[in-house]
């Protein structure tokens, strides 16, 4: 699955935008002041991919093309009208029309040959404007996983197969911790990774607190209010692992005027031996994974704490799941749920996944993404980010920058040099950021104004004590008073004396700016040069 663009006519602030990717590319990182656009762009395709999916009208006005498996799609759509279709061999010929009915085919095995077979959302904001784009997938995928084995295979088939939209959740994390230490010692290598990273050793213990779900019914396993299927397979299995389960009401807050009574069931499996026994009846930790987040999709588990033993290299002793730091809760979050819910021909859509990690982690997180996605080969992460460190690796066709035009519109344009190599500093200074310096506001202005007065071919006596204060100033912070390079001496003269002050005030230029700035420049240098041949 690889999206090579999308024209959207309007939606939010998308207004007649066009953005091609590099299909070549498993990234593609979004770049942008907030508000110019990215995750709005990232809430479309969610939503193109959801209706899609789920066979319904567009949602707006849009054309899209992508690759998927062995055809290159093109996807035709006017707002609340069913969209058309196009296919070929990949760069092979012209666009064939395709019948709805076969775009929405799948195989034997639920694989669908004409659309992604897994988009995965992940948003680290406050809000739920994601979130509300995957609740259909989750609902009937809810429906499926409750109902009795016998009825759900006939009328569902394989459960999995009815959520190709999955969204992150804070309470993934917890099963993700849990689900990678099911993996045997040395096979892949899950566990050196949290150990070297996130300085834990082993998993000690865990408890499912489980609490009567809303569809309590009378059939079923009274054990777990009549649940069946997945559900009460999963739970059965616990319960058989678990010490002496406790049963007991527990006071939930409904609102601030009421605490109301539910039934609570604890499952405390006090080592990993017990959990490792009830993986052993899933054939892998995807189905491990899917298997313990049964209990929280079925509105059955109310909470689950986990417990790890820490490095000896982290002070040792144990901790829970939430004495973690965000970022590091965050890495498990993504990372795990990437782990054990890709598959093949997936598209990940995260919303600045990246915000809680430190910079040695963010030097290294597409190399992590890299690591734990095993379908990378056909699989697209689009994600957006303002932490130049994630993408400082990147060619400049791996990243978009995001713009805020006329009227808030978005606009998108690819930089117009690679980000590999340049460093942190050129990087935000480039026209990724637009950032007029790197150094703090009060230290540049007294460089800026050092500079000034440092030109100036005649100063007043005021001028030349506030012109030896700030080489004082400015000699304590390690910055050299003259350049050795004569030529470059000339050029801050005449830029001195030529630049706009406006450039001078503001933190972020514009792109009219830095243009007139490189044009200043470029003049200065010529000037120069013909000076120079003259003498």
């Amino acid at each position: 699955m690889r999206i090579e663009e999308i024209r959207i006519d309007a939606f939010k602030n998308l207004r007649n935008i066009h953005v091609r990717f590099d299909c070549e590319s498993p990234y593609t990182v979004l770049v942008g002041e907030n508000g110019s656009g990215k995750s709005n762009l990232l809430e479309a395709l969610a939503m193109i991919f959801r209706n899609l999916d789920l066979d319904q009208e567009a949602p707006f006005t849009y054309e899209l093309k992508y690759r998927c498996r062995e055809h290159d799609v093109w996807v035709v759509a006017t707002e609340n009208r069913y969209p058309t279709f196009r296919a070929r061999s990949p760069g092979n010929g012209a666009y064939k029309p395709l019948a709805r009915r076969k775009f929405m085919s799948a195989d034997e095995t639920g694989r669908p040959a004409y659309r992604p077979r897994f988009v995965f959302g992940y948003y680290s904001g406050p809000s739920d404007r994601l979130a509300s784009i995957f609740e259909k997938h989750q609902e009937r995928y809810y429906s499926a996983i409750i109902k009795a084995r016998s009825a759900s295979s006939a009328e569902m088939g394989d459960p999995s197969a009815l959520r190709r939209m999955f969204y992150a959740q804070t309470l993934h994390g917890q099963f993700a911790l849990v689900a990678f230490f099911m993996e045997p010692e040395g096979s892949e290598g899950d566990r050196e990774f949290l150990r070297e990273h996130l300085q834990i050793d082993g998993l000690d213990s865990v408890l499912f607190a489980l609490k009567k779900p809303p569809w309590s019914r009378s059939g079923g396993d009274r054990r777990f209010w009549g649940a069946v299927g997945e559900v009460q397979e999963f739970l059965d299995r616990l319960f058989a692992e678990a010490m002496p389960p406790l049963k007991m009401k527990r006071r939930t807050s409904v609102d601030l005027a009421s605490n109301r009574a539910v039934d609570n069931l604890y499952l405390f499996l006090p080592s990993m031996e017990g959990l490792s026994r009830v993986y052993g009846r899933y054939p892998n930790q995807y189905a491990f994974f899917t298997a313990l987040e049964s209990m929280h999709l079925s509105k059955l588990l109310a909470e689950v704490r986990t417990r790890v033993r820490m490095a000896p290299s982290a002070g040792g002793g144990e901790m829970t799941y939430r004495d973690l730091s965000e970022g590091e809760q965050q890495l498990l979050l993504v990372l795990g749920l990437l782990k054990f819910t890709a598959t093949e021909e997936a598209l990940f859509l995260l919303d600045e996944p990246d915000t809680h990690l430190n910079p040695a982690w963010s030097t290294r997180y597409l190399s992590f993404l890299h690591r734990f996605i095993r379908q990378r080969e056909s699989c697209h992460i689009l994600m957006s980010s303002h932490d130049p460190l994630v993408f400082a690796g990147l060619k400049k066709e791996q990243v978009r920058v995001f713009r805020r035009g006329e009227q808030g519109r978005a606009q998108v344009e690819v930089p117009e040099q690679d980000p590999r190599g340049m460093g942190v500093a050129a990087i935000l200074t480039s026209d990724l950021f637009r950032l007029r310096t790197t150094l703090d506001r009060e230290t540049q202005e007294r460089l800026d104004r050092r500079r000034v007065l440092a030109h100036k071919d005649v100063r007043n006596d005021e001028e030349e004590l506030e012109l030896n204060g700030l080489h004082r100033e400015l000699d304590q912070l390690g910055f050299a008073r003259t350049t050795r390079d004569p030529l470059y001496a000339l050029f801050l003269e005449a830029w001195a004396k030529e630049e706009d002050p406006d450039w001078r005030r503001d933190v972020q230029l514009t792109p009219d700016q830095q243009q007139a700035r490189m044009r200043l420049a470029s003049q200065i240098a010529a000037r120069l040069r013909r000076e120079l041949a003259s003498s």
